[in-house]
């Protein structure tokens, strides 16, 4: 495996950048928080399950901002880089398998994606009056972690398969308006027509939207669901790493 040199890689990226990229990670969950929970919680006082709407939003809100942090991450690595014929050109020659490229670069951008989530965290709750056990914290961070290894997987998948900038943009666009706002991350899908809620609630962010709330606030735990995304990562991941290995070959 090669995370340990993609991690020395990126330790070294941030220390060259270590003050701007702290100011960044202080003001960003800031802004988002403003922008999203504090004009929200006016319209949505409580959700239907009749939970603070503070309470209830939190997660979606730190996926939300998960979700603008590791795009960047994603999109340097497998687009801009690619298109510019540099770094993975070179790690095609290097004795690695595609498939260890994919889980080491997924690995890496995870890791430091859930570090700078757990700082927005801090500061989120320091902004609201809602608590949360370090139980339910381990449960939310994990949850995290299986949403961040598919939207991960639709990053690369989108980056290695698009190459117009424009057309590659406009996907990442749509696929941003969905999970904002059809993913029950700020609202319940509830809300939405039945048929449009149908459709939305099958969609893989949003299950695992709902399996969250469900474990969060009844104590509820979908199993089956785990073990779906979990099985769904290390296909598509696979499928990243043959779709790779075309890409490089081209």
């Amino acid at each position: 495996m090669m995370i340990i040199p993609l991690l020395k890689r990126r330790l070294y990226l941030w220390q060259n950048n270590l003050f701007p990229l702290l100011v960044l990670f202080m003001v960003f969950p800031i802004i988002v928080f403003s922008l999203l929970n504090l004009s929200l919680r006016h319209i949505f006082i409580r959700s239907l399950s009749d939970i603070p709407y503070d309470q209830w939003a939190f997660p979606g809100i730190l996926f939300i901002l998960s979700s603008m942090v590791i795009f960047p991450l994603i999109y340097r690595e497998f687009y801009h880089l690619r298109v510019q014929n540099k770094i993975l050109k070179t790690m095609a020659l290097s004795p690695y398998t595609k498939w260890d490229i994919v889980i080491s670069f997924l690995g890496i951008t995870i890791f430091e994606t859930i570090i700078i989530s757990i700082f927005a965290s801090v500061v989120f709750l320091s902004l609201v009056s809602v608590s949360f056990s370090l139980g339910q914290m381990i449960v939310m961070y994990l949850f995290l972690l299986l949403y961040l290894s598919i939207l991960a997987n639709l990053f690369i998948s989108l980056s290695l398969a698009v190459e117009s900038v424009i057309l590659f943009f406009g996907s990442v666009f749509l696929s941003f308006i969905i999970l904002f706002l059809g993913s029950g991350f700020l609202f319940e899908l509830d809300f939405f027509p039945s048929t449009l809620h149908t459709l939305l609630s099958y969609l893989p962010f949003a299950l695992v939207s709902q399996a969250l709330r469900q474990a969060l606030f009844y104590d509820v735990y979908n199993v089956s669901l785990i073990i779906g995304v979990i099985m769904l990562s290390i296909l598509w991941s696979l499928g990243n790493s043959i779709l790779l290995r075309k890409k490089l070959v081209q």
